[in-house]
């Protein structure tokens, strides 16, 4: 069954269970920031579909991820400038994309043009921002077969040493590191090769094939190969 729920286009990949900040100053977010906090806190981020826009805006790609709001703050206490942060939930994938109730301005530059009341008298109060009916994935379950485990954290360790060397940095215990991090050396389910995803800067494009992924195995082929 379909839900609807707000959605927020942005080059983000946020994988369940993982918390990242973020600045809101665009009117229509503010508004759906606002709607937000005053219903379930939640919404859905989705990366950018750089082929397709509606009305002028950019439209997300199909799956994404819905986040909690679990803090949020005025930055200058005058209402057009926020910090939030945001909990990764539960995937999704996008059934049916509501388009904002006005395109895109010609001129545009948030947060002071046009006005966030300016937009909004324009539609009434209606959603500036692309709503969506999202059907949720299912969680992968199960458990990394070791030797592909020891395989990750072995390649692991040796970008985190070419990265300290061009720093000029010494990496002496990658044990503390792994465990400092809430990883174990000894075994691994699928939210600890997300939290591995997200610590090996890769590109956006692979990060968004490993929350697509619909299995566990899917998942550490992706990662053997680009880490």
């Amino acid at each position: 069954m379909s839900e609807l729920i707000p959605i927020f286009p942005i080059d983000v990949v946020l994988y369940p269970n993982q918390k990242v900040p973020l600045k809101i100053f665009e009117p229509r977010y503010r508004q759906m920031l606002d709607n937000c906090m005053s219903s379930g806190r939640q919404f859905g981020i989705n990366i950018i579909d750089g082929q397709k826009t509606k009305g002028g805006w950019a439209c997300p790609v199909k799956t994404g991820s819905l986040v909690y709001i679990v803090k949020c703050e005025d930055l200058d206490l005058t209402g057009s400038n926020y910090y939030i942060e945001i909990l990764g939930k539960k995937r999704f994938t996008i059934d049916n994309l509501v388009s904002p109730k006005i395109d895109k301005p010609s001129e545009y530059f948030p947060p002071d043009m046009p006005s966030m009341q300016a937009m909004m008298k324009k539609t009434s109060g209606e959603p500036l921002y692309f709503q969506a009916e999202v059907t949720y994935l299912d969680e992968i379950e199960g458990n990394v077969d070791l030797k592909d485990w020891t395989f990750l954290l072995g390649k692991l360790e040796l970008r985190i040493i070419e990265i300290a060397s061009k720093m000029g940095v010494e990496f002496e215990n990658f044990t503390d590191f792994i465990v400092s991090s809430g990883l174990k050396l000894d075994s691994a389910n699928v939210q600890d090769l997300y939290t591995l995803a997200s610590m090996c800067s890769l590109s956006l494009e692979t990060q968004q094939c490993v929350l697509e992924a619909k299995s566990l195995s899917e998942v550490v082929q992706i990662l053997q190969k680009e880490i």
